[in-house]
């Protein structure tokens, strides 16, 4: 059940490019939102909003999906093996979502070409927390392009990452721990305490897959700089975000980052690429030929190292 097999890998990459996050399909992201929700409302009415109670919600919700994961996984191999191994490749596919985020990322897009602002509004509000009611053109390409980079690690370079790592389980923890993230780990009155544990975790989970996926820019890019990557990424408010907004900034040759809106309030973020120009539509399509790029390499350079120690290493 925890051997990392990487025809496991390569099918759910496959599946990805194929059928993307079909709507209405049952997904591990979706089950950790609702179970947690649950969980939230039980351990703060028991524990109030306090560190202890964020690492209760922490160990709940990780603990019961790996042991349904599990006991799926045993149900299914008594059938058949290759039950149990298909059900493995089918939670690595789900962890990884490239083509979830360029549909996304398009959807902003084509209104945006067209001139359509309150479409291209309504469609980016869906993918990013921002306030985008007033936002231009300009900004609502900036702000596209920043959800594309930050992702192209949280969607798939580190979900991809653990599941070369640690197989399916792996894959099941690090979505599980980035979808708690998401919903807890926010630096406010009610979850500066409760979300710590989950905010930490997921800062851990991403630390080596925010460098590689940096580093492969670089590798890919000669105007990508290493050192000003590095530089801007210790700005950043969060220890792995910058890395990959900074490297796709240079990419570009754009301006990415500054000041955002949350619920009216301003919050300055710092700016990355400062002599870049200023974003723009055509620019959210090469932030998608970006990401396809990067993730071609790290999934090569991935499945290397899973098949060596496969094959080699522990045959």
């Amino acid at each position: 059940m925890w051997r990392v097999d990487p025809f496991q890998i390569l099918l759910a990459l496959a599946l990805d490019l194929l059928l993307g996050d079909p709507r209405g399909w049952p997904h591990i992201a979706r089950w950790a939102g609702r179970l947690s929700a649950g969980c939230e409302n039980l351990l703060t009415r028991w524990f109030g909003r306090c560190v202890l109670s964020g690492l209760l919600f922490w160990l709940l919700v990780n603990g019961v999906l790996l042991l349904a994961y599990a006991a799926i996984y045993f149900l299914c191999a008594s059938i058949h093996p290759a039950l149990g191994w298909f059900w493995q490749a089918f939670i690595i596919y789900q962890a990884i979502a490239a083509m979830d985020l360029a549909r996304h990322a398009r959807a902003v897009m084509s209104p945006l070409v067209v001139g359509d602002l309150p479409t291209a509004h309504l469609r980016l509000s869906w993918i990013v927390g921002r306030d985008t009611a007033n936002l231009s053109a300009s900004e609502m390409s900036r702000a596209t392009i920043e959800s594309v980079a930050e992702s192209t690690n949280d969607a798939v370079i580190a979900p991809l990452f653990w599941s070369v790592i640690a197989g399916a389980p792996g894959a099941l923890l690090y979505r599980t721990c980035n979808t708690l993230d998401s919903m807890v780990g926010h630096r406010t009155e009610s979850y500066e305490k409760f979300g710590k544990v989950s905010a930490q975790i997921d800062d851990l989970l991403n630390w080596l897959p925010a460098r590689l996926t940096a580093m492969i820019f670089c590798l890919l890019n000669r105007t990508v700089s290493w050192s000003a990557v590095r530089r801007e990424a210790a700005i950043h408010a969060s220890p792995n975000a910058g890395w990959s907004e900074s490297a796709m900034a240079h990419a570009l040759n754009v301006r990415l980052g500054g000041d955002n809106f949350y619920d009216g309030q301003r919050v300055a973020s710092p700016v990355f690429n400062t002599a870049g120009r200023m974003a723009t539509p055509t620019d959210i399509a090469a932030s998608l030929g970006w990401m396809w790029r990067v993730t071609s390499v790290c999934a090569i350079l991935l499945l290397l190292f899973s098949f060596t120690f496969h094959f080699f290493i522990h045959p």
